[in-house]
Parts: C-alpha cells; sequence; structure tokens
C-alpha cells in the first residue's frame, strides 16, 4: 500500500508513535531527576563536599528539570494530538465498514434474487453479522468463514431467506399476486388494504414483516 501521510491511519500512527517516544523521554528525564537528587544527597552528608562536583551536580539537575518541564508540555500536546486523530481513525473506520458492508450486502442480495422491496428488511437481518477481514491490502466482508456473498447465496435458499427472494414464475402466466387474483405483481405495504395485510401476516408472517419493513 503507498504511503499517503493524510490517511487517517496513517495520521493515528504517526501521532501515537510521537507520543509513546515522548513519553519515554519524559520517564528517562524524571529518573534522571531522581538520580542527581540522590547524588545531591549522599554529598550534603558527607564530611568533606567538592564544591566544584557540587555546583556541577545542582547545574545538572536544574538543566535536567527544565528538560523536564519542557517534555512533560510537548507530552500533553502530543496525547491530545494523539486522541484526536485517534477519533478521527474510528470515526473513518466505522463509515468505511458501514459503507463496505452495505454495499457488498446490496450487491450480495440482489446476485441471490432478493426483490428490492425486501433489501432494507434483509440488510436490517444480515448487517450485524458481517465483518471485515483484511487480506494484504484489502478488506473482505466475511460471516464466519465464508465470504459475504457465499453466505448470503446459501441464505437466500434457507428456511429464512427464501421468503425475500422472487419466484421464479412470479408474474407469469397463473402465478399468484399478493392478492390472489393471478398475473399481479407484490403490491407494496402501503398499497393494500387492511383486509390484505391481515392475509398477508397470516399466509407469510416473514414476509409481512419485510414488507412493512420496506414501507
Amino acid at each position: 500500500m503507498a504511503y499517503d501521510p493524510n490517511d487517517a491511519d496513517t495520521k493515528a500512527a504517526v501521532a501515537a508513535a510521537v507520543k509513546a517516544a515522548i513519553d519515554e523521554e519524559t520517564r528517562g528525564l524524571k529518573a534522571k531527576v531522581t538520580e542527581l537528587m540522590e547524588s545531591l544527597k549522599k554529598a550534603k552528608k558527607g564530611q568533606e563536599i567538592d564544591p566544584e562536583d557540587h555546583a556541577r551536580l545542582e547545574r545538572e539537575l536544574e538543566e535536567t528539570q527544565g528538560k523536564l518541564t519542557e517534555a512533560e508540555k510537548k507530552l500533553k500536546t502530543a496525547t491530545t494530538e494523539a486522541e484526536k486523530h485517534k477519533k478521527s481513525y474510528e470515526s473513518e473506520s466505522q463509515l468505511t465498514h458501514r459503507l463496505l458492508v452495505d454495499n457488498g450486502l446490496t450487491e450480495a442480495l440482489l446476485k441471490a434474487g432478493v426483490k428490492p422491496e425486501f433489501q432494507k428488511a434483509a440488510k436490517a437481518m444480515l448487517a450485524g453479522q458481517v465483518v471485515l477481514v483484511a487480506e494484504g491490502d484489502k478488506r473482505i466482508a466475511k460471516v464466519g468463514d465464508k465470504t459475504l456473498a457465499d453466505f448470503v447465496t446459501e441464505w437466500a435458499k434457507g428456511d429464512e431467506g427464501k421468503h425475500f427472494v422472487a419466484a421464479a414464475g412470479n408474474g407469469g402466466g397463473g402465478s399468484g399476486g399478493s392478492d390472489g387474483k393471478g398475473g399481479g405483481t407484490q403490491k407494496k405495504w402501503g398499497e393494500m388494504t387492511l383486509d390484505e395485510r391481515t392475509a398477508s401476516w397470516k399466509a407469510d408472517p416473514v414476509k409481512a414483516k419485510a414488507l412493512q419493513d420496506a414501507a
């Protein structure tokens, strides 16, 4: 994959790396300050104190404390920046996930013969089972160990999915429409009378629910 400095994933990774580096530097400076303070305490306890060594230790301690203060400021800024890019990356990842799953389901459902008016209901039933798996630079939509297309194909042939699939002879001679008069097409939920809706629920609750959800 080509390096893209404006990619949300890249920005989040860079920000996290910068934060980690500054965090490590800060820990090192804190340890150095502790070490120098201990050295000064030991020097003060001694019967003879070399003025030059004492002055050197104090200068080094002062310089290290100054560096530590600056590092802590940088760490605070880096932490804020890392959190911002992390949220941006998570938001973009969620959007990408939704788009890939939605588009993948649309294509798979159409290929499996699911009627357009049942797409919304079918997606609502299946979307939660789909995960994106990284394969190299690509993200592949899967359900369990099956690709999304294979899973939907099997689902459409099963007891649950078959109610969403258009019959091969639908609309042909002698085939019944939703009103049972033959030759008609499936009415939408909003086009049905109360009696037709009641009959639909009694005849096929799953199909009736799908029609209602798609309205």
